[in-house]
């Protein structure tokens, strides 16, 4: 299984786990049982976020690492779109700690995916002519 593939199917379990929890109500869902849902996000956002970085260091393309940090950007921003409502719905079981976690993780992961982007960029621009010695 390639890297690629391995984190498509880790971001289809992540929008499964955020859709589980996004469609909890009081009236379906005990603050108990939901707080469990919050523990499986959470897991799903540090365990990708481990994923992530170790697979990003390992791509020698910058340009593919930065789309790998944009993938888990866009799950921490799916989260934190469930969460907003979900935090005062379910204020008390787990929401405000999963959101300011969420938060963190999407920053640094906004962060890694912008330095990449740069570095991807770069890439690109030649060395300008006479930077190097000439290798005989």
């Amino acid at each position: 299984m390639t890297s690629t593939s391995t984190l498509e199917l880790l971001g289809s379990v992540n929008r499964c786990q955020v859709a589980e929890m996004e469609k909890a109500t009081p009236e379906t869902v005990s603050c108990a049982e939901f707080f469990k849902r919050v523990r499986n996000v959470q897991a799903s956002i540090i365990n990708t976020y481990q994923v992530t970085a170790h697979t990003a260091l390992q791509t020698p393309n910058p340009a593919e690492a930065a789309a790998m940090w944009k993938e888990m950007s866009d799950l921490c921003e799916n989260a934190l779109r469930a969460l907003r409502s979900l935090k005062t719905i379910f204020p008390n079981c787990g929401t405000p700690e999963l959101y300011d976690l969420t938060l963190d993780y999407k920053a640094e992961a906004d962060k890694r995916y912008y330095l990449n982007l740069q570095d991807s960029e770069c890439a690109k621009i030649p060395a300008p002519e006479g930077l190097f010695p000439k290798m005989s």
